[in-house]
This record gives C-alpha cells, sequence and structure tokens, in this order.
C-alpha cells in the first residue's frame, strides 16, 4: 500500500465536481418552503441606538419578519476561545463565564460600521433586501478612533465596561532589561514606528448560511461556508444556543476561497437557527459584496514601534518592540491569537540575535 501511495502523484478528489460544474456552493442549495435573510449593518462606528422603527419594513412586499437585538435576548454572545493573556485579559461578558465578544444583533448600542442592527425574512432575497430601507435607526453619534493606539489613549472613548481603557490583553515576552542594555551598548540603534494596513479577505464567494429545524425530532440543520464546522457545531450548541449537541448538524458545502476569513463564529448562524425554529420554515442567508466588506474579519492593521541594535559591521546585537494590535471593537472567536501567540514566531525574521529580545502587546477590544 505505502508503495502505491508515497512519492507518487494523487489526483484531487475534488477535481471532477468543481471542474465539471456539479460543485455545489452555499448559493446553490435550495430547500422547500425556503425563507430569504437579509441584515441591517450599522452605518454608524459608535453611538447608541435610540430607537428602531421597523413598521414600514413590516409593511412591504413578501416580508415575514423583521426582528432587532430585543427579540434576540434568548441568544447567549459569541464566545472568543483564544485567551493567551489568560486571567490578565478583558473581555465583553458571557454567562457562562468565557470569553464574551458581540450579541448576535447590537443592544443599546452599536461599536463598529457593519455591525448587525436588525434583520428582515422575506419570500424572497430581493424582497428581503428591499425592505432594509424601510428599518429607521435612531442614532446618538459617540466619538471614535480608528486605530488601536489612538484607542488605548487616556482619553479614547470607552466600549466596553467590563474592558477598561479598552485594552483587552497585554502581554510581555522576553527579557526587557537585558535587551534594554544591549540597546545602550550598542554602536548603532534604528528606531522605527510601522503602520501595517488593514486588509479584508474579499475571497469570491461571499459567507453564506442556511438553517432548518425539524419540529418533530428537534433536530436542526446548518449549511454553511465555514472553515470550522466542528467549532461552529460545538459553539454555537454549548454557547450561543443551548441546543443539545447531538441535535445539531453541521453541513460544509464547497467554499469559494476564505483566506482564514471564514474559520470563524459569526452571528449569522445563530439568527438563521433562531429564525427557522421560531417561523417553521428552512432560512437561507447569502451576503453582499458590501456586507463582506464590513463584517467580514479584517486583518492586519497594528502599529509597531520597533528597535534594531548593532555593530557597525552589520551585526544585529538586539530587538526590541511594542505592538499594539488591533482587535476592533470586539475579539473574533480567535482573534488574539496572531498578535500575542504568533508574532514572537516570525517577529525577529530569519535573523539569529545573540542577546535576548523583547516584544509588547496592547490589543484593544
Amino acid at each position: 500500500m505505502a508503495n502505491k501511495i508515497l512519492g507518487q502523484p494523487l489526483k484531487r478528489r475534488e477535481d471532477p465536481a468543481l471542474l465539471t460544474g456539479q460543485a455545489q456552493f452555499i448559493d446553490d442549495i435550495t430547500l422547500p418552503n425556503m425563507l430569504h435573510m437579509a441584515i441591517l449593518y450599522s452605518t454608524e462606528a459608535h453611538a447608541l441606538i435610540k430607537n428602531i422603527n421597523t413598521s414600514i419594513a413590516e409593511q412591504m412586499p413578501g416580508v415575514v419578519k423583521v426582528i432587532t437585538g430585543a427579540d434576540t435576548e434568548s441568544i447567549l454572545p459569541l464566545p472568543c476561545i483564544m485567551n493567551p493573556g489568560g486571567d490578565r485579559s478583558k473581555f465583553p461578558p458571557h454567562p457562562y463565564g468565557v470569553p464574551g465578544a458581540q450579541t448576535v444583533l447590537a443592544r443599546e448600542k452599536v461599536r463598529y460600521v457593519g455591525e448587525f442592527v436588525a434583520v428582515v425574512v422575506a419570500n424572497t432575497r430581493q424582497q428581503a433586501y428591499d425592505a432594509l430601507a424601510g428599518i429607521q435607526v435612531d442614532y446618538e453619534l459617540l466619538p471614535v478612533v480608528i486605530n488601536a493606539e489612538d484607542a488605548l489613549k487616556t482619553d479614547a472613548p470607552q466600549l466596553h465596561e467590563a474592558v477598561p481603557g479598552n485594552l483587552n490583553q497585554y502581554n510581555s515576552y522576553g527579557d526587557k532589561d537585558a535587551t534594554e542594555q544591549a540597546i545602550a551598548n550598542a554602536e548603532i540603534v534604528v528606531q522605527q514606528r510601522i503602520c501595517f494596513p488593514r486588509l479584508i479577505h474579499n475571497a469570491v464567494e461571499t459567507r453564506g448560511t442556511i438553517a432548518a429545524y425539524d419540529p418533530q425530532t428537534e433536530e436542526y440543520t446548518l449549511w454553511t461556508n465555514t472553515q470550522i464546522p466542528h467549532g461552529n457545531r460545538f459553539l454555537l450548541s454549548q454557547l450561543v444556543m443551548g441546543i443539545p449537541y447531538n441535535k445539531l448538524r453541521v453541513i460544509v458545502p464547497e467554499i469559494g476561497g476564505s483566506f482564514g476569513s471564514k474559520g470563524y463564529l459569526y452571528a449569522e448562524t445563530a439568527l438563521t437557527l433562531f429564525l427557522a425554529k421560531a417561523l417553521g420554515r428552512p432560512i437561507k442567508w447569502i451576503d453582499t459584496r458590501t456586507g463582506l466588506a464590513r463584517s467580514t474579519v479584517h486583518a492586519r492593521g497594528p502599529i509597531m514601534y520597533a528597535t534594531i541594535a548593532g555593530t557597525k559591521e552589520g551585526k544585529i546585537t538586539a530587538f526590541s518592540s511594542t505592538i499594539y494590535g488591533n482587535l476592533g471593537a470586539y475579539p473574533a472567536t480567535n482573534g488574539p491569537a496572531a498578535p500575542t501567540a504568533l508574532t514572537g514566531r516570525c517577529v525577529t525574521g530569519a535573523y539569529a540575535i545573540e542577546h535576548p529580545f523583547s516584544y509588547e502587546i496592547r490589543l484593544n477590544g
């Protein structure tokens, strides 16, 4: 058996369906009696929600249901499962004591452009998206900041009561005193402030989810183009929806690209499950390109203060950095991981540095 596999070219199992057009993506799936969901995104980066008027949307053609945050209080906040800082970290609250993130629909306040504010369910996708224009939201604008360094200043607006000073995590690694001494003794010292631009994972296929509920068996089925089906199943059943684990099935069709952005738990999965049970019909949601840019996780965006010290011959003898990592308004499923746990593996690049190095991570969230 080994001789037939090792060293031999193997054909990819998924290629025939993709090449012949038989592969099934999330938007190719249609269930009987299915309804369509559209999501109203916040247009404001930081604001109190004074009032949401859905009366016009409720009367528009094909509309079956309109819900806001007040209708979803039975759904627990999304959890964050990555906490490199341990008990030194601060997160929004979760009823089960795990690190929390955002609620599936905003309640009382929005904290970023693109946060989910309301949902329309209609007979067709076009009707659902058309009805979004009939929802009127009265906002009271609050101060905003747009990068992690500004978010951690003493006069920055406070996002979460449970996260004082907007500091989600402070992690320090290496021998700081020895590094500072090596820098002080160096012949050459270079200091620089580096801004890494934020990027959007602009996959060919946007996010999409379909949910169905069987009242006879009390079983849920979720079709979603996620990279972590088992993570979605566990987090939704145990920490968000309160569904018995064996009553939730997660099916992943073909995924039209991700770049890591579909490796998270998103609020629409809980919303479609919730509405499928409440309305007794399957619920389908396919995001728009604009929606993808607003609500799919972004990447990068940190600000680094770096110091490199060395000899006149060009040998690096010490390195130190302070990094302000941008988690946005909420820590996503595993959001704190990259700027903390992974930075130490790449911050020195390919260089061997004799003396101890140090780096500090400050994450807003």
